[in-house]
């Protein structure tokens, strides 16, 4: 009985809350960067082409299917079954969202970031998203470590048998 009730016995509670949490933060930030793309496909469409990072003739496809993959990846953050898959994909994006701002900060490019407004007044890319959006990679991977099973007891706290 000596482990139980220790930090040890905590360990698992903690971590699994941390993770939740994560997953709740990651996916409330998605929500709210999809839901202005997803009702303004144009204005989206726009805020990609002005990135000038893809041909011309996938501008209005990747602004249609970019804003759902945010929205079901989101979504699927929540889900036991597929919330590793949901963290692979944010995490994917993430990448090429910094990425893209980046190189634009290095081109000079002055313009806004499209990233939870499609307005082209919105605040401009800055070093500032670059950073945030590496502490949302932090975010992600705390939200993407696995689980150990709740009926399990802690590691080293075993009962000898009768």
């Amino acid at each position: 009985m000596a482990g139980r009730g220790s930090a040890n016995g905590r360990g698992p509670t903690v971590r699994r809350g941390i993770t939740w949490l994560c997953r709740i933060i990651l996916a409330t930030v998605f929500l709210a960067a999809c839901l202005p793309k997803i009702a303004h496909p144009h204005e989206f469409a726009l805020a990609v082409y002005r990135y000038q990072m893809l041909p011309y003739s996938l501008v209005n496809l990747m602004a249609i299917l970019l804003p759902w993959l945010e929205l079901i990846a989101a979504i699927a953050l929540l889900v036991p079954r597929l919330s590793d898959g949901a963290s692979v994909i944010i995490g994917t994006l993430l990448l090429v969202f910094t990425t893209a701002i980046a190189i634009n900060l290095f081109r000079g490019i002055n313009m806004a970031c499209g990233c939870f407004s499609v307005d082209s007044d919105a605040e401009t890319i800055g070093w500032w998203n670059v950073a945030r959006n590496l502490a949302l990679l932090g975010v992600t991977w705390l939200a993407a470590r696995r689980l150990p099973p709740a009926h399990l007891p802690p590691q080293g706290d075993s009962t000898p048998a009768a």
